[in-house]
């Protein structure tokens, strides 16, 4: 496995972790639990900043155009799929 993949990989993990924690959250928020602002602002923010700037940031700035130049095409494939719209015109 590459390092830079991995690390990606590993990202995603701690990523998911997250939503599956803010899954668990809103489910006791239904069944009448409040959850604190602070919790809830803390996991705004982790998924503004690292997941959406900070890991995102690394696929489009350095995984994508690997992978174009590898002849994954930008349009029509997989990895204009993942791009924000803005990006991919």
């Amino acid at each position: 496995m590459y390092e830079g993949t991995k690390v990606l990989r590993d990202e995603h993990e701690v990523i998911l972790r997250v939503v599956d924690a803010t899954e668990a959250t809103a489910n006791a928020i239904e069944w009448g639990a409040e959850a604190p602002a602070q919790f809830l602002n803390e996991i705004v923010e982790f998924l503004r900043l690292y997941a959406d700037r900070q890991h995102h940031g690394k696929e489009e700035d350095l995984l994508f155009p690997e992978l174009e130049n590898k002849g994954m095409p930008r349009n029509g494939g997989p990895v204009g799929v993942m791009l924000p719209v803005a990006v991919c015109r």
